[in-house]
C-alpha cells in the first residue's frame, strides 16, 4: 500500500494551508494521486462577501498575508509543490464538480479546504480523510479558532486532527496538542508554528494507518461545544484588549 498513489489533499493555496501540508508533501510525493485546490468562481464576489464579515483589521491582515504569498513568496505555496514533485493537481469552484472528479481512493487530508465534503465524498476514502482544527475540540468549532484564541488572551493555541464526518468540526479525534504563546509573540508567527506541529502530526495519520495503529476517539460530550464566526468587530474590541498583534514587520523575516 506504501508504494501505491493512494493520498488525495483537499487545500486551498493560502500561506497557512501551504504550512500545514508541507510535511504530508515533502515526505510522501510519491504516493499522492490528486491535490485539490478550493477555488471561487468570481474572486471578487469572495472578497467582497468576506469583506461585510470581518473587521477591517483583519480584512487588512488576511488581505497583507495573501499579497506577500502571491508577489514575494511564491515558493512558499502548495502549487509550487504541487508543480515541483510533479504531483497531479486540479481546481473545483463547487461540491458538484468535486463529486465528479473524485475516484474511490485510500485516505485524504484537508488544509483550509473552502467546500463541504458532504457524507457522499468522505464516503469514497476507505479510511475517510483527516481535518486539522485550530482547537481543542469540541470547544471554538467553526472559523478561525485559533484567531479568537490568540485574541482572548489565551496561553496556548491548541490543535486537534481528527476524522471529518458531515458535521461541523464534529468527527472522531486521533490527536489533541497545543503550543503556548510567547510573550510578545504575533499572532502571524505563533499560527504558522502550530501550523507547522499539526501539518508534522497529520502525517503521522498516514504512516499509523497504514501499519494498522490507528486509534480514534469520540468527541468528549460532557464538554460544552462553542461555535466561532468569521472575526468582527468584538473580534477587534477582544484584541485591542489583550495588547495583542496580528504582524511585526520582523515576520516578514519568519515567512
Amino acid at each position: 500500500m506504501g508504494n501505491n498513489k493512494n493520498i488525495t489533499l483537499f487545500v486551498n493555496d493560502s500561506f497557512f494551508a501551504y504550512c500545514s501540508a508541507k510535511s504530508i508533501i515533502e515526505e510522501n510525493s510519491q504516493n499522492i494521486s490528486l491535490i485539490v485546490f478550493s477555488n471561487s468562481k468570481s474572486k471578487k464576489k469572495q472578497i467582497f462577501n468576506i469583506f461585510k464579515k470581518v473587521s477591517l483589521k483583519y480584512f487588512i491582515y488576511r488581505g497583507f498575508i495573501h499579497f506577500l504569498t502571491k508577489f514575494f513568496f511564491k515558493k512558499k505555496t502548495i502549487k509550487y509543490l504541487a508543480e515541483k514533485y510533479k504531483i497531479k493537481s486540479i481546481n473545483v469552484s463547487n461540491k458538484q464538480q468535486l463529486k465528479n472528479i473524485l475516484e474511490n481512493s485510500y485516505i485524504g487530508f484537508a488544509f483550509n479546504f473552502d467546500l463541504i465534503l458532504t457524507k457522499e465524498i468522505l464516503n469514497k476514502f476507505t479510511k475517510g480523510v483527516f481535518n486539522i482544527h485550530a482547537s481543542k475540540l469540541p470547544k471554538d468549532r467553526g472559523i478561525s479558532p485559533a484567531l479568537w484564541a490568540y485574541a482572548r488572551g489565551d496561553k496556548e493555541i491548541w490543535s486537534t486532527i481528527y476524522q471529518m464526518d458531515n458535521g461541523i468540526d464534529t468527527g472522531n479525534i486521533y490527536k489533541q496538542f497545543y503550543l503556548s504563546i510567547n510573550k510578545n509573540e504575533t499572532f502571524f508567527l505563533i499560527y504558522k508554528k502550530i501550523s507547522l506541529l499539526s501539518g508534522s502530526v497529520l502525517n503521522s495519520v498516514y504512516n499509523d494507518v497504514l501499519k494498522d495503529k490507528i486509534i480514534l476517539k469520540p468527541q468528549n460530550k460532557n464538554l460544552k461545544s462553542t461555535y466561532l464566526g468569521w472575526p468582527d468587530q468584538k473580534f477587534n474590541f477582544m484584541i485591542k484588549n489583550s495588547n495583542a498583534r496580528l504582524f511585526s514587520v520582523n515576520n516578514l523575516f519568519n515567512f
